[in-house]
This record gives C-alpha cells, sequence and structure tokens, in this order.
C-alpha cells in the first residue's frame, strides 16, 4: 500500500513478489479483501509445500521398494502371469523402471546352488543365498544392465537386458560366470554351476528357464562349472526332430503335493500325443529318463529312498518300452506307486521324529551329535537330517539347543544348583557357550532369568 501512483514504483514491486499494489487511500473493504485473498493464497502454497514432502517422501520409499517390486513383477512373468499385451507390458517396465520395452529380449542365466561346505540352520541358508546373489548382481551383471532374483520355486536366477536389439557378448558373460563360481567357493563356502541361456522374448522366459532347470537337473557329474545351453544340444529343447518334452518340474510338484489324479491324467495326455505323433525312440528314451530322474528328485524331497518306493527292476522296465502306450502304462503304474509309497511313508517318518525326540530328552546331559541319534533309529545321518528338517522345520542341531535350553530354564526356577552345574548337566561343558546361547535364546542371562522366575513361584 503506497502513495505513490507511478508505474516504475508498481513495476518494481511486482518484481519483488508484492502480493497486491494498492493506492492510498484505500477502501477498508477493499483491503480487507486483499488481506483475505493474501491468507488464502498462502495457505494454498503451504497445502502444495506439505504435498510435496509428503510425494517426496513416497517417491524415496517407492525407491528403496523398488528392487522388491521388480523381483516381484519378473515372479509374475516367470509364473505365465505377467502382463498381457504390448502396451500394460511398455507401461509397468516404465512404472518399474526397467530400460526394456515389448519386443525387446532377455537372456537368463540359471544360479544353481549345489552345496554348502558348511552347516547352516534354514534362516541362514536363506541369508547366504541372499548373499550369493548379491554377488551374481557385482560379478556377472557388473555394467550390464539386468536383474538377479529367485523365482517362487527358489530357483536363482540373473536376467540380463537387451534392450533395442542389443547382441548379448556370451564369451564374457561366460568368463563372468566362471569368475562367480570361484568366487561362491572361496567367499561363501557355496559350490554353484552357471546354465546360460539363449536370448528369448518376455513372453518366452518361462520357457527358457525350464529348460535350464533341465539341464540342470541332468548334470550330475560336472559340479561347479558353467554350462553354455546353446552348446548343449536338445536339452535346450527346440530341436526339430520331435515334440518337446513335459515340465518334469511341474509334474514333481504334482507328486510332492500328492496330486496323483492330475498326474497320471497329464502323463497318459503326454503319451497320446506321443503316440499320435509317432516320436522316435530316441524321444521315448529321453522322456524315460526325464521322468526316473523326476522320481528320484521328488523321493529326496521327501527325505525317503526312491528304492523303498519302487523295485529296481520295476524302475528298469521302462528302458523297455517299444511304444508310447507301453510307456504310458508303465509310467502310470510308476506315479501310483511312488504317490502310495510316499503317502505311507510320511506315516512312518512321523513314528521316527517321535523315537528321535524321546532320545534326545533321554539323553539330554550328554553332548550329542547327528551321527549319535542316527545310530539310535538305525538311519543314515545324511538321511535323517533332512527328514528331520522336513517334518519339524528344524535342524536336528536347532532343536537339540532348544531342547537342552528348554530343560536349563526349568533346572534354573525349580532348583538351586550353580549355573554352571546346570550347564555341566545338560552336555555343555564350556560355560561361556552355553551363557551366550541361553541369551541368544531367551533374551537374558541365566541369572537375571533365574532371578526374574524364581520370585514368581
Amino acid at each position: 500500500m503506497t502513495g505513490h501512483a507511478r508505474f516504475e514504483y508498481a513495476q518494481e514491486a511486482l518484481q519483488y513478489g508484492c502480493f497486491d499494489y494498492v493506492l492510498k487511500p484505500v477502501d477498508h473493504d477493499v483491503l480487507k479483501e486483499i488481506v483475505k485473498r493474501a491468507i488464502e493464497e498462502i495457505e494454498r502454497r503451504q497445502e502444495r509445500q506439505a504435498f510435496e514432502e509428503m510425494l517426496e517422501k513416497y517417491r524415496r520409499h517407492w525407491k528403496n521398494q523398488l528392487p522388491i517390486l521388480v523381483e516381484k513383477f519378473w515372479q509374475e512373468v516367470l509364473a505365465g502371469r505377467g502382463p498381457a499385451g504390448q502396451d500394460r507390458l511398455d507401461r509397468e517396465f516404465a512404472m518399474y523402471d526397467i530400460p526394456l520395452s515389448a519386443g525387446d529380449r532377455v537372456l537368463p542365466v540359471l544360479l544353481s546352488i549345489e552345496q554348502w561346505d558348511v552347516e547352516l540352520d534354514a534362516r541362514d541358508e536363506s541369508i547366504m543365498e541372499y548373499a550369493v546373489r548379491k554377488a551374481a548382481a557385482e560379478i556377472i551383471l557388473g555394467d550390464r544392465k539386468g536383474a538377479v532374483l529367485q523365482d517362487r520355486n527358489d530357483v536363482n536366477l540373473v536376467l540380463v537386458y537387451l534392450p533395442d536389439g542389443a547382441l548379448a557378448d556370451r564369451d564374457a558373460l561366460k568368463t563372468a560366470c566362471l569368475q562367480y563360481v570361484r568366487a561362491s567357493n572361496d567367499y561363501f563356502h557355496c559350490r554353484v554351476s552357471c546354465y546360460v541361456g539363449d536370448t528369448v522374448r518376455i513372453g518366452e522366459i518361462a520357457g527358457s528357464v525350464e529348460r535350464l532347470s533341465q539341464l540342470e537337473r541332468a548334470n550330475i557329474s560336472n559340479p561347479q562349472t558353467v554350462v553354455d545351453g546353446l552348446e548343449s544340444g536338445e536339452a535346450l529343447g527346440g530341436s526339430a526332430a520331435g515334440p518337446s518334452l513335459p515340465s518334469f518340474m511341474e509334474w514333481g510338484i504334482l507328486l510332492d503335493n500328492g496330486s496323483i489324479d492330475e498326474l497320471v491324467l497329464a502323463v497318459n495326455e503326454t503319451l497320446r500325443r506321443f503316440q499320435e505323433e509317432s516320436v522316435s525312440r530316441e524321444t521315448l528314451e529321453l522322456f524315460y529318463f526325464g521322468f526316473v530322474h523326476m522320481l528320484f528328485q521328488a523321493a529326496h524331497r521327501k527325505g525317503v529312498s526312491i528304492y523303498d518306493a519302487l523295485a529296481v527292476q520295476e524302475m528298469n522296465d521302462g528302458q523297455f518300452a517299444r511304444t508310447p502306450l507301453h510307456m504310458q502304462a508303465w509310467a502310470v503304474k510308476m506315479v501310483q506307486k511312488a504317490g502310495q509309497a510316499f503317502q505311507d511313508r510320511h506315516r512312518d517318518a512321523s513314528a521316527v521324529i517321535a523315537k528321535i525326540q524321546s532320545f534326545i530328552q533321554d539323553n539330554i546331559h550328554k553332548e550329542l551329535g547327528r551321527d549319535d541319534i542316527a545310530g539310535a533309529v538305525y538311519r543314515n545321518p545324511a538321511y535323517l537330517s533332512r527328514m528331520f528338517r522336513k517334518e519339524t522345520g528344524l535342524s536336528l542341531t536347532d532343536y537339540i539347543a532348544q531342547a537342552k535350553i528348554e530343560r536349563a530354564k526349568r533346572l534354573l526356577i525349580d532348583t538351586n544348583d550353580k549355573v554352571s552345574h546346570i550347564a555341566e548337566g545338560i552336555g555343555y561343558t564350556h560355560f561361556s557357550y552355553f551363557a551366550k546361547l541361553f541369551k541368544k535364546m531367551t533374551g537374558m542371562t541365566p541369572q537375571d532369568y533365574r532371578k526374574k522366575h524364581q520370585t514368581l513361584h
């Protein structure tokens, strides 16, 4: 508000951000209206600023969550539930900041974790698998655009992006994979192999990964290696000599879940198709070995020997099936017998687990090992360990420690024995290790636990 009516004054005032320019004398109502509009403008600016701050907060949150969202996106694609249509695919690529378009290609590399050279419980194994994937991002991807993820079947993958018609340098990629195999062994005590696929379109990734999985299953004598799928012939599918083999991985899942009728239907459909297409003897042999391998893998996951479920001669009979119909009769018989045996063995396994738990409780005062327990129930130690973890969700080591600490807690409350004597009484000769384990599992020292709980009794 001023008494100067010169244009230069008004111009300079507006340049400095003046809200309005009013000459004296001013009407009181006009002044109130100007002040009201000024307040409203201030409030709008404050609201806009608050909104921008909130938006920036969620932008940061989105950016932090982006790797997880990208992994979920690819998991959906690999499960066959990716976005339909090029436009929608392009939108999702843009949304997740993936530098691809619908017509671009991807090169998958399957990371096969074959063995850990150190004993890990389930939680530590998951943590170490995450570390191995991070190492793959650094060594295999390096400066390449791509993603490292674990699909819904726990298969670890590297996806190398090839935007705008880019070509993959396979030799350089295989060299990086070999470095990764060595580094995993040196730094993570982990034996891995890499299976390098072909460049495929987005909709073909799931099929390419399945073919790499077939290569992985077929590789039983070449650990810690880099396998080029393009040099591995038929196993990567696509041979023009005959029809494609079924997904034995999916069949194995049906057998795991006890979906025997559904699996029998799939077997019948596949082999009837083979009959109609007059497949070669070689195709039948490939089916046989893939099918038998599927049975072995399913038995392994169940923690049983396949030879306890099926007679050796019965399994060998499939090799001599001369027609798809003969193979069909044999395969259906194997599925039904294996499915029944797995159900029966599950009941037997529950009885063995009960014996193991009883043995541990009866010998809680000893320093128990896997071999001691296996000997007590007349089982192979490695097989027993897998079966126990599968049935209880705990490793034998974790269960023994849990049982010992539970016994120690009861003794701390019900007796006045020295803590060191209690530790010795449950098989821990090193008191410091016992005290550390007790605090890890209960959140307090043995002395504090006794002090807290004895006062309540």
